[in-house]
């Protein structure tokens, strides 16, 4: 049973989502923020230990804090799962990348939304699949332009995200989403780390 405060915080986070659909915009990002991070705890409580979860996902708005809560939910899905350290250091890092990205380059409208295209309320998605041998890495987010591998030169602050994921991870790729948008995955071998 979930205690009343966990229910009340999953209830304020749900209510702080619908403002986010309803009106096509956030009206409280850093109570948004804050829903999310009691929604996360509240679920760590509701779900039972021994329950076996077959994938993790977390939407959030695509502003640069997103990212971190991004690395969290990460770190504490794979520390769930029993993933060892350097699994779980790789990852968190492949979805700060990934999620960085996302963030900077095309996050993608709640479902909803009438207007078109990137605006202050996108969003991104993250979605961790462990599989026997291997950890899927997938970020989606609403720009159809895909990633390009890059070599940033030595005074530029930007450009390595993706030799970051390419260094860290066994294989990455990306294509058009369905829904729009695209996702990229990265995906890292569970055994050997």
């Amino acid at each position: 049973m979930v205690p009343e405060a966990a229910r009340q915080d999953v209830e304020a986070a749900y209510r702080a989502g619908q403002r986010l659909d309803q009106r096509g915009r956030v009206d409280d990002m850093p109570g948004l923020l804050e829903g999310l991070k009691k929604m996360t705890a509240t679920a760590e409580i509701a779900i039972p230990r021994d329950a076996e979860l077959t994938s993790a996902s977390l939407t959030l708005p695509a502003v640069l804090p997103a990212a971190r809560e991004a690395r969290t939910f990460t770190a504490k899905a794979l520390r769930r799962w029993g993933e060892g350290e350097e699994l779980i250091e790789a990852a968190v890092l492949i979805v700060s990348e990934l999620a960085t990205n996302a963030i900077r380059h095309g996050g993608r409208l709640p479902a909803g939304c009438r207007e078109r295209g990137r605006g202050r309320d996108a969003v991104i998605t993250l979605r961790l699949v462990p599989e026997t041998e291997a950890l899927h890495i997938e970020v989606h987010d609403g720009s159809a332009l895909l990633p390009v591998q890059r070599t940033a030169g030595r005074d530029e602050d930007c450009g390595r995200g993706m030799l970051i994921v390419d260094a860290l991870a066994d294989s990455w790729s990306c294509g058009p989403a369905a829904e729009g948008g695209k996702w990229v995955r990265a995906t890292v071998s569970r055994t050997g780390r």
